[in-house]
């Protein structure tokens, strides 16, 4: 198996051809093309392979020759993996239980390790927020664009600043946007109430990021609310859990939920003239449906309907 992974490596790391691979390595080229025909169908990326030992190596690479397409191979077995994610979002759900539930429906379905390698190379091909584990009904997270839109005042010919407020669901994505004048603390929190009034709910946790509006300290993991803010989570019986400073991954699910509000929905009014905030949220609203009825190609639902089978009736219905 040591030739195995040199074969592997010289060809996908170093792209050498199959005829220098055979010189350098003393393996077929013939060999070297099945093997190469066997790795296309494990769907492994190569850092995964030649981190394998070589038990795990030999086992996935046992076959002669590539298996007969017209042939049932029990390796290509998967089960859906977008409903293995929503089903993993669930609270106390876990993948040892998942896959053995599985397994009951298709015995021939490969081992639990497998299981779990073909699970994580599904989760790569997903954007950095998706591939976090994200329970139904859980944690709202908020922050505001770094766009904003200009109001126009029709009297003095004054141009403000509208700021942006997007939250953002951890398991659906389903997703909320806000425009206030300020990001002061009564805006921060009427844009709060226009959410839980939107998603008809409210989630157990709220992560926003360290803005003054939410956060007035937050040091070597002791947090300081602002007043107001607290009162507020107090008044709806929710957590509040602010995202670590210098910690993007804690809120990766709305700085991507940001970035596509800037292509889906900022960018297609920025030739629209707004003359009041209110005006500005009726044309965001429209498209905000759009958005969040929007099919995501890799789980084939759009947010709207993830939000109504996974967020929806775990959140605290208002």
């Amino acid at each position: 198996m040591h030739k195995l992974k040199e074969v592997l490596r010289l060809k996908y790391l170093n792209k050498l051809s199959n005829r220098q691979i055979e010189t350098m390595t003393g393996v077929s080229r013939s060999s070297v093309s099945n093997y190469l025909k066997i790795r296309e169908t494990l769907e492994m990326d190569i850092a995964e392979l030649l981190d394998l030992n070589d038990k795990e190596l030999s086992e996935l690479f046992s076959k002669k020759t590539v298996p007969n397409p017209t042939q049932r191979d029990i390796s290509t077995i998967h089960p859906n993996w977008a409903e293995v994610r929503e089903e993993l979002s669930k609270k106390g759900m876990t993948r040892q239980l998942l896959w053995e539930e599985l397994k009951q429906l298709e015995p021939n379905l490969y081992s639990y390790s497998q299981f779990n390698r073909y699970y994580a190379v599904y989760l790569k091909k997903l954007n950095p927020s998706m591939r976090q584990v994200h329970y139904a009904g859980d944690k709202l997270f908020i922050d505001y664009s770094g766009l904003t839109v200009p109001i126009v005042n029709q009297e003095s010919g004054e141009i403000a600043k509208a700021q942006i407020f997007v939250s953002v669901l951890g398991a659906s994505g389903y997703t909320f946007v806000h425009a206030t004048p300020t990001q002061s603390s009564k805006d921060f929190i009427l844009s709060h109430v226009q959410a839980f009034s939107f998603y008809g709910a409210v989630p157990n946790i709220l992560v926003p990021d360290n803005l003054k509006a939410a956060v007035t300290s937050h040091k070597r993991g002791v947090v300081k609310l602002n007043e107001s803010y607290e009162d507020m989570a107090r008044h709806y019986g929710i957590a509040v859990e602010p995202a670590r400073p210098y910690k993007p991954q804690d809120k990766s699910k709305v700085e991507l939920g940001v970035k596509a509000i800037q292509r889906w929905i900022l960018m297609k009014l920025r030739h629209h003239t707004f003359f009041s905030v209110d005006e500005l949220n009726e044309s965001i609203g429209s498209l905000l449906d759009a958005y969040n009825n929007k099919i995501i190609k890799r789980l084939g639902k759009s947010r709207r309907a993830l939000f109504i089978e996974l967020d929806k009736n775990l959140c605290f219905i208002l």
